[in-house]
C-alpha cells in the first residue's frame, strides 16, 4: 500500500538549493518512503513531463525561471548497523539523510573511513555521484555498495563499489 504523499505546486526552488536561487518548480514532491517515489515518477509519466531528482540542494543551480515539471526530492531517512566480522560494521544510510549528521553519526560511534568528510552539504544519496572528498579521503574508499532504482527497468538494484565507476 502506497503511504499517502502531497504533490505541490508551484514550489520555490531557492528555498531549496544552498545558493538560494531558483524558480519554481510545476510539481515538487518530497518523498519520504519508496513508494512514495515510485508513485510520484508514475505522475510525472501520465502527465508526461520531465522529472528532476533533488537532494539536498547543494551543488546544483536552478534557473529562475524554474522548472515545468516534477522535482522530485527524495527525503527518505534512515541508518542502520550491522556486524560484518570482527570489529568490521556495515553501515546503511538512506539517501535523504543530511550527509554531515551522517559522518557525525559514524563519528559518535568511532567508526572510521568517512571521518575527514565532515561539513560536506548534502544528502547522503549524492555522495557517491560525486565521490565526495576531502583532506585525502573518498567516500568511495568507504563505499562497499549502492542501492538504487533504475527508472529506465523499473527495479531496484544493488551495485556494488567495482561497479560504480569512482574515479
Amino acid at each position: 500500500m502506497t503511504k499517502p504523499f502531497q504533490i505541490q505546486t508551484n514550489v520555490l526552488l531557492r528555498d531549496l538549493t544552498t545558493f538560494g536561487i531558483g524558480g519554481e518548480a510545476a510539481y515538487f514532491v518530497n518523498a519520504k518512503a519508496e513508494e512514495q517515489v515510485f508513485a510520484a515518477l508514475g505522475f510525472a509519466e501520465k502527465k508526461g513531463i520531465d522529472v528532476f531528482i533533488l537532494g539536498g540542494g547543494s551543488n546544483i543551480l536552478v534557473s529562475d525561471n524554474g522548472f515545468d515539471g516534477l522535482v522530485l526530492q527524495i527525503g527518505l531517512k534512515g541508518i542502520s548497523e550491522t556486524r560484518a566480522g570482527g570489529e568490521k560494521v556495515l553501515v546503511t544510510a538512506a539517501g535523504g539523510e543530511d550527509w554531515d549528521d551522517f559522518v557525525g553519526f559514524c563519528v559518535a560511534k568511532n567508526y572510521a573511513g568517512i571521518e575527514c568528510l565532515s561539513g560536506i552539504p548534502g544528502f547522503v544519496g549524492g555522495t557517491p555521484i560525486q565521490n565526495v572528498g576531502a583532506y585525502g579521503q573518498e567516500v568511495s574508499e568507504s563505499i562497499t555498495s549502492v542501492r538504487v532504482f533504475d527508472r529506465r527497468k523499473r527495479e531496484i538494484r544493488v551495485i556494488e563499489n567495482a561497479a560504480c565507476g569512482f574515479q
